[in-house]
């Protein structure tokens, strides 16, 4: 694995509703592969085709973060880990591993590969906008689709928000090779693959853990070995699974009643938190309601209220989108939360990792 390569990607600053230098990025980086590739103005995604085949195996990533733009952004080594530090502010601070792991596995595999798909999709910390309004006929000849945009080093989305990704077929050649990398089968939660399916992605796909922590905070670190574990993992599939089509369809989640995360979990809380967060986050970041300053209506970037407070910029609850002195962060929601909303949300508080 290309280690200076991945210090390089997680150098580049990203945030929903401005992702331009990474766009720049890809386009310097989609070059040089020789890839062919187009910007589509319309959905602000980047969709790459190399070489030819039928069917294409494909890997999806998203171009933006929750953090905001620094002015200065250092990525620290620690040993295999790799974190982000802000030199004029003298402070740790979000390294955005969520999801520019998941762009480096792609690239790389776009490096290694002769005949392969991919795409980079904007916004997906907002609601998914790109993948949602993804051109759906770019995966006509597409076998199945994987994404790396997972914190930790071991689990393999096959359902998310209750919505099954793929067949028994795909999960069957799947397993044969992740639990060599110590992968299992979990529950996920909202991310491309899924937006994908819900617009009628024919094919299997998969979502996947690839060495990211404590993502959306400033806490956040890479671990490399884990993603070098992944991104070995990613290719083993390619090189097996390519030149099969695992055909799925989408089908609405069977359970409506809460928001199923993952398979060792309780219900941990009602649909309607999730619903009432995603429309509050999509109301708050159309991308055509930014002003010259970057900011809309008293909000930054992220959608939080801008305050007098001077809390640390983790300290928002992802929930309420207000300031808190103290957040819990919820791995099966992927969200810091406040106590507040815990308690309004009757959220389990003992089934916190």
């Amino acid at each position: 694995m290309d280690k200076q390569k991945l210090i390089e990607t997680l150098s580049v600053q990203s945030v929903s509703g401005d992702d331009k230098l990474m766009v720049e990025f890809l386009t310097k980086e989609l070059t040089e592969i020789g890839c062919e590739f187009y910007h589509n103005q319309e959905d602000g995604n980047i969709y790459v085709t190399k070489g030819e085949a039928d069917p294409f195996p494909c890997i999806v990533a998203h171009m933006d973060t929750v953090h905001k733009i620094v002015e200065d952004l250092t990525v620290l080594r620690v040993g295999e880990k790799l974190t982000g530090f802000n030199r004029v502010r003298m402070e740790q601070t979000g390294i955005g591993g969520d999801d520019k792991v998941g762009i480096f596995i792609a690239l790389d595999c776009l490096r290694s590969f002769d005949n392969i798909k991919a795409v980079f999709f904007c916004d997906e910390e907002v609601g998914c906008f790109g993948s949602y309004e993804a051109d759906m006929d770019f995966f006509d000849d597409v076998g199945f689709v994987l994404q790396c945009d997972r914190n930790g080093n071991k689990d393999f989305i096959h359902n998310a928000g209750g919505t099954p990704l793929s067949s028994k077929q795909f999960k069957k050649a799947a397993h044969k090779i992740m639990k060599d990398y110590g992968y299992k089968f979990e529950h996920g939660m909202m991310t491309d693959v899924m937006a994908l399916k819900e617009s009628g992605l024919e094919c299997s796909c998969a979502n996947m853990s690839c060495g990211y922590y404590n993502p959306h905070s400033y806490r956040e670190y890479v671990d490399m070995d884990d993603v070098e574990n992944c991104l070995d993992m990613v290719k083993e599939m390619f090189t097996k699974m390519g030149g099969n089509y695992y055909r799925h369809q989408y089908t609405k989640p069977k359970q409506k009643d809460y928001y199923p995360m993952h398979q060792s979990y309780k219900p941990v809380a009602q649909s309607s938190f999730m619903k009432e967060h995603n429309e509050k986050i999509s109301g708050r970041l159309s991308r055509s309601l930014w002003d010259a300053d970057g900011d809309w209506d008293g909000y930054d970037y992220n959608g939080y209220k801008k305050g007098k407070e001077t809390f640390d910029d983790a300290q928002y609850c992802d929930c309420c989108l207000e300031r808190a002195k103290e957040v819990v962060y919820f791995s099966q929601y992927n969200m810091d939360i406040c106590k507040k909303c815990i308690a309004e949300h009757e959220i389990y508080t003992s089934k916190i990792v």
